[in-house]
Formats: C-alpha cells, structure tokens, sequence
C-alpha cells in the first residue's frame, strides 16, 4: 500500500512530499526482529522493551519508515512520523494496511479477571447451533478461526496480529467473532480498530497488580471496555455480572444499553433450581417472560454465572433461546477449565486454571458441591507477577474447611528463587486453619504424591496451570503439562 494512502486511512499526518508519500509500503512491524525492506517500524516504549532503542538495529535492516513518539536524531534517507502515542498510531496503522478486516463484523468481547475462557467457548458454541457456520474465537488457550487453530501467546493479541487475523477471518467469510478481552489488551490499546457490538464483564478481583499498581488502575482498564468501545458502537450493549461489585458499579455507570445476570440479586437473567453432580449441571434461566431448562457439562456454581453471562449474549445479539440452550448444551468442557482426568480411579482428580486466591477459593466451593470425601490441593504462585496475591492463596487453601491436605509447588518460577516464591505462600498457609501441608517445588512430585493420598470418594484439585503445557524455569519454557503428569500418576499408581 502506498504510504501516503495508508496514512491517510489510519488519520495520521505528516509532513512528507509527494515522492515519499508515493513509496510502497510492504509491511507494518513493532518488533526489530521482523524488520524487512520498505517496512514501516512503530517505536514502542514497552514494560521490557524501548523501540526507541533498535532504531539503528531497523534501518540497517532496511525499514523505510520509523513512527516514533519523542524527539529521535533522523537517519539519513528513512521517513521519520512523529506522533502523541505510538500505541494507538500501530492499532490505526495495522487495520488501515489490511482495510479495515473488522469493520462488518459481529465482535464479542468478554473481559474480567475470572470466566473469560469458559465464556467465550459458550458463546461460539452458541453462534455455531445458531447459525451453523465457521464462528472466530480469540482468548487464552488458542486462536481460532474458523477451521484454523493457532497456539495462544497472549490472551488478547498485538493489534499487528488482531488486524492480521481479522484479515483472515474476512478470506473465510466469518461473520462473527469473540474475544477475551485483558486489561494489558485494553491498557495498551490492543484492540483498537475494533468494533465491539457487545461487551461481557464477569467479575474483578486482585491481578496483575505488578502492572497495574494498584486495584483502582486495574479496575478502570477493564472499564474501558465500556466506555471507549461498547458505548461508542451504535448498536452497543454492554452485559453486567451483579454477583461482583464492580459489575454493578459497571451498571451503574453505563448509559447505554444493557443486560445483567445474578445468581443472587434481581437482574434481567437469574437462575434456580440447580442441581449439581459430578459431570453434570442443571438449572433454570429465569427471564422477565419465562424460564428455560439449562443441562451443562460444566460443573458447579461459577459455571451457572458464566452460562447466564453467555446467554445474555445470545439474547442481546437476537438468537433464538433454543439454539441458546443447544449451544450451552453443546459444550463438553474448557481444556484446564476444571477439566476432570479420569484413569478409572475411585476418587476424583481435576486440573484447573485457577491462579488467583479468588479463583481458587470458587474452585475449591465447587469441588465440595459433588465431593463428599476429602480435598486435596496442589497449587503453586507465578514468578515476576503479582507478590501480594501469594500470602493470600495459601491462606485461601488452608482456610477452606473441605481440604484435607495441601502441596505448596513450583508454577511458572520465571527468574525469582522457587523457594523464595513458596515461603511467601507458605506464610498464608501457616496464618490458616489447615493442619497438613507440605512444601514439595518439584511439581511432577507433589502432582504424584497428591494423587497417592488420595482415597475413595476424594478429590485432587491440581490448580494454577490449567491447559499450560509449559513449565517457565528462567527465561526457558519446558515441556510440562499438569493433565500429562497426573494420568502418569495414576498409571504408576495402578489406574490405566
């Protein structure tokens, strides 16, 4: 594309002649080590990274045009575009440089700190019994589009990569498309070029606070969601949780449009009659006119919330509540969303995501739905991320009646000590109720020793990891997948 057109498009100015607005354009990076000839290079001033630092590094390489967002020396024979923040100049740039991929599509977009995966999987299942064709989901576990699967990196992708993607998704006439939505995504303007037609918060609990600073920062990232897209699409709504008290202060704010959903509080969807059983849950939706039967493979109370959060979605987008019920019906499990791992065994063994204490303290309230033996808990804290949370999910542990015997391990140590991460877990643990607990960092150990205490009727929580197949030691990703590892457990244990 030409330069001076895609500048055009994206509304960025600069003052360049008519021989530099003719040079064309043949890709758009923020990473120096993708650099190519006649490529434009937007400087990103990143958490690890300064783009600003590599610029000698991308014209060596042949970048024609450099976007930067402070004074920089200029480089003989490369266009310099200065802008007020190079976030959004790369948003705008990448969906101008694939016209506008998004632009007559139907975009969900689910953000919160806990449901979001299990959310948007309801939702496409929903879209495919409603309309029977190929539906875009984009979220923690994978990409995908349509027919096309793509590992994860990150929950919301760079806009390159969203633009990218959306481009696809154009090529294979997909129509609708839901997103998980995190607060680095809307923080760093991610999503941008986006037009959000409905927007689902699930709740908000302490994360990401080593980003974030502070709870206030992390809650009002999520409330851009609302406020700069949802409220600013014509057809915007938005969809509220009432169970979560930024949920109704969310409520409370927006103008527009909207729906809730509550488990407890009067909203416009609700549920009752539940009834639980290890593979099995089935409730009511109780709407203004009706109530409709709901039978889920999805197990507990935390999944009727997030059943309700989709079928709000389903009624704000006008499908038809039986294909609503079908498509909720349809869904067999979330890979690590409380993914049960059966070798035959007389005693329940489960690997869930939980990585918060709030997650984790839901988790455990759903295990003892069905449990009726003993809990048993393997869980770990993340290195390089949030410090205050790891006091918290060990007292969250050891302060739950239901468990009988927790293991403090390894999970994802990065470059902080492993036993260092422990001990300030092991502080919770020794402020709680629990009487037995040990600290084992090697994780395939204490996955292995957990499943061994185990008795009939029993359930192995294996928390933290949930689809990771990954173990981060250093700057190393390993091969190390939690679901793997138990089944090997129980095999060596005597369960095939």
């Amino acid at each position: 594309m030409l330069l001076g057109l895609l500048l055009k498009k994206a509304g960025i100015t600069a003052d360049l002649s008519e021989k530099e607005y003719n040079i064309d354009i043949k890709s758009i990076t923020d990473d120096s080590r993708r650099i190519e000839k006649d490529s434009i290079f937007v400087a990103i001033s990143g958490t690890k990274f300064d783009g600003h630092l590599f610029l000698s590094d991308v014209v060596e390489k042949g970048a024609s045009v450099l976007v930067v967002e402070r004074e920089i020396p200029r480089y003989p024979g490369v266009l310099l575009i200065k802008v007020e923040d190079t976030r959004i100049a790369l948003a705008n740039l990448a969906h101008s440089f694939y016209n506008f991929p998004a632009q007559n599509m139907i975009c969900i977009a689910y953000t919160g700190t806990n449901g979001k995966t299990t959310g948007t999987y309801l939702v496409e299942n929903i879209l495919k019994k409603a309309f029977g064709e190929p539906i875009g989901r984009l979220g923690t576990i994978e990409y995908k589009l349509g027919d096309e699967t793509i590992v994860a990196e990150n929950t919301t992708p760079s806009p390159l990569l969203l633009a990218r993607y959306f481009a696809r998704m154009r090529e294979k006439d997909i129509r609708y498309v839901v997103i998980e939505v995190s607060s680095h995504g809307l923080e760093q303007r991610r999503i941008l070029g986006i037009p959000f037609k409905v927007g689902v918060f699930t709740n908000l609990t302490a994360d990401h606070l080593d980003y974030h600073l502070n709870f206030n920062n992390y809650r009002e990232s999520k409330w851009r969601l609302f406020s700069e897209y949802i409220s600013r699409h014509s057809e915007g709504i938005a969809i509220f949780n009432l169970d979560d008290e930024t949920g109704c202060e969310f409520s409370r704010r927006f103008k527009g449009k909207q729906l809730t959903f509550s488990l407890s509080k009067k909203a416009d969807l609700n549920a009752r009659d539940w009834k639980f059983s290890p593979n099995k849950t089935e409730f009511k939706v109780v709407l203004s006119d009706r109530e409709v039967s709901i039978e889920s493979s999805l197990v507990g109370l935390f999944n009727i919330s997030n059943i309700l959060g989709a079928f709000a979605v389903g009624l704000a987008l006008d499908i038809p509540v039986e294909a609503i019920k079908e498509g909720v019906k349809a869904l067999k499990g979330v890979p690590g969303r409380f993914e049960p791992i059966n070798a035959g065994q007389p005693f329940f063994v489960v690997v869930d995501y939980s990585h918060t204490p709030d997650a984790l303290k839901v988790t455990l309230e759903n295990a003892k739905t069905f449990c009726k033996g003993r809990i048993i808990v393997v869980f770990g804290c993340g290195g390089n991320r949030d410090k205050t949370k790891r006091p918290l999910m060990g007292k969250v542990v050891g302060d739950a009646s239901e468990v009988e015997y927790a293991i403090l391990t390894n999970d994802n140590p990065r470059t902080e000590d492993p036993a260092k991460i422990a001990l300030m877990a092991e502080e919770g643990l020794k402020s709680s109720k629990i009487k037995k607990y040990d600290v084992i960092l090697d994780r395939r150990e204490a996955i292995f020793n957990a499943i061994k205490y185990a008795k009939e009727g029993d359930l192995v929580l294996i928390a933290g990891k949930g689809h990771e197949d990954y173990q981060i030691v250093g700057e190393t990703k390993f091969p190390f997948d939690d679901r793997i590892e138990a089944r090997k457990s129980l095999e060596q244990l005597g369960w095939k």
